[in-house]
């Protein structure tokens, strides 16, 4: 198995999506355009020498395939060397050494589609399903997304205002339901993903829905309920 080469891409955007995790945009040289097309859903692989030790990290793209932009969110977590670095020390200018997309857990849209998609997400599990949401808004006039996303607060949702934004500019096609474990906040369920939830917004909520696909990530106790459900 031959591995693609890594790529020297300049960060164009850094934004703080939440107070520990920021989003990154990569400045795509003309010459690379083709190499870092993707599908919603794809990851890139960064490499990083800190302190004199070579750091290799896999990120979900979350800007949709049409947008002319290459944007991946990091998490800042405990002890993560690169997720920490990244969200205190990385600046617009940097550089990174990047691979070309991969991956499998892909959506991928056509625009005679008429379907009804399903997702469910929680914490940073959002960044995949971000890009799929936004290409079936963008790229499928005739299907729906239904989101279940769940955080400890609204404060600590990723992406959470361009979500709300998205639903006030698609009402008819995207389906939203919060669910945070640390607080009641009018509008979103509390408590965890679990199967109460997940049949709440699937069997009550959204009942006249059948969905044709359903999509997952997150950590893997959450998927294996989503699944199971």
């Amino acid at each position: 198995m031959i591995m693609s080469k890594f790529h020297t891409l300049t960060i164009k955007e850094i934004k703080k999506e939440t107070k520990n995790a920021v989003s990154i945009v990569f400045d795509i040289p003309t010459e690379l355009k083709n190499e870092f097309t993707f599908t919603a859903g794809q990851y890139i692989n960064i490499k990083k020498e800190l302190a004199g030790i070579e750091l290799r990290r896999a990120y979900s793209i979350c800007s949709e395939p049409n947008s002319n932009e290459l944007r991946v969110a990091v998490k800042a977590v405990d002890n993560g060397t690169f997720s920490v670095f990244a969200n205190t020390t990385l600046k617009e200018g940097d550089t990174l050494e990047v691979q070309k997309p991969e991956g499998k857990f892909i959506l991928k849209t056509s625009e005679n589609n008429s379907k009804n998609y399903l997702a469910i997400a929680a914490g940073s599990g959002i960044t995949p399903i971000m890009a799929m949401l936004k290409a079936v808004l963008t790229e499928e006039p005739n299907s729906t997304f239904t989101l279940i996303y769940g955080n400890k607060t609204a404060l600590e949702t990723i992406f959470k205002t361009e979500i709300d934004s998205l639903q006030n500019s698609f009402p008819d096609r995207l389906n939203l339901q919060y669910v945070y474990s640390q607080e009641e906040q009018e509008n979103a369920l509390f408590g965890r993903i679990d199967k109460g939830n997940i049949n709440y917004v699937v069997k009550n909520k959204f009942k006249n829905l059948t969905f044709n696909s359903a999509f997952l990530f997150g950590l893997e106790a959450m998927i294996q309920v989503a699944t199971d459900t």
